[in-house]
C-alpha cells in the first residue's frame, strides 16, 4: 500500500504552467484533494469512486447513458460537462480517474501551453489543425445488462462518423492527463473526461484525423442502450509501444 502511495505526488507535480490570466470559471473553486485508496483484494484498490485492478492494468467505474440521438464532443463527462453532447455520464470525480491511472504507471502527456487560461473545452490554435496530444494508449468498453444478458462495446462503436458515413474507427483512446491551473485540477471543474475533439483539460482524448470538425460524431443509435441505462466503464492500459494515433477515420 505505501509503493500505492508513493505515485500521488507525480499526480500533484503534473502542472502545466499557464500564464497569470484566471478564467472566471475556476475562479474560487476549491483544489482538487487526493482519494482514499484502500486494497479490497490482493492486487484490487479502490480509489475513491473508481476500482483499480493492478494484475490487468484496468480502472472500471459506473456511469449511465446520457444521450441517444445527437451530436457529439465528448463520450464521458461528469455533470459538470457538456452533458447536451455526451453519449454517457457519471457521478465518479475525475480527478479519482487520473489518479488511479497515474498508479497503473501511465504518465499522460505536459499538453504545450496555451496563449491564455482555460476556459474549458476544446482548443483551437489559429490556423492550424490540433495535432493529436501525446500520452498513452488505452482500450475503453462499456458493459451493461439487457434482456437480462450482459452487452460490451467498446467505446468507439457508440460512435457514428457522420463524415466518413460509417461507425468511427476501432483503436485506442488516449490518456492524456487533465492539468492544473493555480492548484486546481481543470477536469474537475469543467467535469471532462473521454473528449471525441482536442481538449487538453479532458483526461482521455481521441488521436483520429477529423476529431476536430464540428459535423464529425454523433451517437450511433443502434448500439446505444436506452436512455439512463446503468454501463460500467473499463479502461485497459496498452503496452507503451503500441501507435497513439488512429490509423481509421
Amino acid at each position: 500500500m505505501k509503493q500505492v502511495l508513493s505515485f500521488l505526488p507525480f499526480w500533484c507535480a503534473s502542472v502545466i504552467f499557464l500564464p497569470a490570466q484566471e478564467p472566471s470559471n475556476l475562479a474560487g473553486d476549491k483544489p482538487a484533494t487526493p482519494p482514499s485508496i484502500r486494497e479490497i483484494s490482493p492486487g484490487v484498490f479502490q480509489v475513491g469512486g473508481v476500482k483499480l485492478e493492478k494484475a490487468v492494468r484496468r480502472v472500471v467505474f459506473p456511469a449511465k447513458v446520457n444521450m441517444t440521438d445527437g451530436p457529439l464532443e465528448y463520450v464521458l463527462v461528469t455533470a459538470q460537462g457538456k452533458t447536451h453532447e455526451s453519449v454517457l455520464k457519471t457521478d465518479i470525480e475525475p480527478h479519482h480517474l487520473q489518479v488511479a491511472m497515474l498508479l497503473l504507471g501511465a504518465k499522460g502527456s505536459q499538453a504545450a501551453p496555451l496563449t491564455n487560461a482555460p476556459a474549458g473545452g476544446p482548443i483551437a490554435q489559429a490556423g492550424q489543425h490540433n495535432p493529436p496530444l501525446p500520452g498513452e494508449p488505452v482500450l475503453i468498453e462499456v458493459t451493461w445488462m439487457q434482456g437480462g444478458k450482459p452487452q460490451r462495446r467498446r467505446m468507439e462503436e457508440l460512435v457514428f462518423n457522420r463524415r466518413a458515413k460509417e461507425p468511427m474507427s476501432k483503436g485506442p483512446f488516449t490518456f492524456t492527463g487533465s492539468r492544473v491551473w493555480q492548484g486546481k485540477f481543470i477536469a474537475q471543474t469543467e467535469g471532462s473526461l473521454i473528449s471525441l475533439i482536442t481538449d487538453p483539460d479532458a483526461v482521455f482524448n481521441n488521436p483520429r484525423p477529423n476529431r476536430d470538425a464540428d459535423d464529425t460524431w454523433v451517437v450511433r443509435q443502434q448500439e446505444v442502450p436506452p436512455l439512463d441505462t446503468l454501463v460500467e466503464v473499463s479502461i485497459t492500459l496498452l503496452p507503451s509501444e503500441k501507435p497513439v494515433p488512429g490509423q481509421g477515420k
